[in-house]
């Protein structure tokens, strides 16, 4: 047990201030049914990373993490752009289309840079296991600072998020919330990104928080579910990842999954025994 939170107390307690952020920003999401959004700037993020490597600096510095946000603040413009009143197009359809332009972007910038194919792993599963405690404290005051945003926009943006029609007739702009919670986002995910990786980064924003949709209605009690959940699934994928030696991001997504999984089948069977 001592080796074990040796090696692993600041991965975990990194993710699970992960968990904090992204559950919030996950039912905000879920409500907006831009479900692929987070990957979409993660990967935009991860695209800025590998632009600030081939102009040789290295992932975790300053530097990359100008860049990347640099990027992250671009995609979050185009995408508070394509919302439109009456769509032809849905939106997700531009987030799909923005997360397949530049992971092909990242990896043509990657083909230039040595050991790219190595880095392209980094960027997509992360590094979570040699997060340092300085890593972990800088990343807890970042995204203390951006709750208090939150927590100042927060009546705002989710009336946008529940009902942007209602929220239009009362006078809110919604292009500009828009842009500020995707800058919010992007900002979240362009340091995430740089410790747990596109995939992880993904899951946290919207498996814990689908979970906590399917069985309760309040946001309040959706968040206490989420932490809950997500606590359970950092600690389960760690162990795994320690005892089995297997990638911790990886581990943890996949706890993710099968809790989801089991959640599913447990709903299934219940409601199936109480009809």
């Amino acid at each position: 047990m001592a080796a074990f939170l040796e090696m692993m107390a600041a991965p975990i307690v990194a993710t699970l201030i992960l968990v904090v952020m992204h559950g919030y920003l996950g039912a905000h999401v879920v409500k907006r049914g831009v479900i692929f959004v987070d990957i979409a700037l993660a990967q935009v993020a991860a695209f800025g990373v590998a632009v600030a490597m081939l102009l040789g600096a290295e992932i975790g510095t300053d530097r990359a993490y100008a860049v990347g946000l640099g990027s992250t603040f671009l995609g979050a413009l185009l995408i508070s752009l394509t919302r439109a009143r009456r769509p032809r197009v849905p939106q997700e359809a531009y987030i799909g289309i923005i997360y397949v332009v530049f992971s092909a972007g990242m990896i043509l910038v990657l083909t230039q840079v040595p050991h790219g194919g190595e880095e392209i792993r980094h960027l997509l599963v992360g590094a979570i296991l040699w997060v340092t405690w300085p890593m972990v404290i800088k990343t807890a005051l970042l995204y203390a600072g951006l709750g208090l945003l939150l927590g100042w926009a927060h009546r705002r943006l989710l009336r946008i998020s529940e009902d942007p029609e209602e929220a239009r007739r009362g006078g809110l702009a919604l292009g500009r919330w828009d842009f500020l919670f995707y800058m919010v986002l992007g900002t979240v995910v362009t340091s995430s990104v740089q410790i747990a990786g596109v995939l992880l980064v993904f899951t946290l924003l919207v498996v814990p928080t689908v979970m906590a949709v399917r069985l309760f209605a309040g946001l309040q009690r959706q968040l206490a579910y989420v932490l809950l959940v997500g606590t359970v699934a950092v600690i389960l994928g760690a162990a795994a990842s320690y005892t089995l030696d297997l990638p911790t991001g990886a581990a943890i997504v996949c706890t993710f999954g099968l809790l989801l999984g089991l959640q599913v089948i447990l709903e299934a069977l219940l409601g199936r025994a109480s009809a």
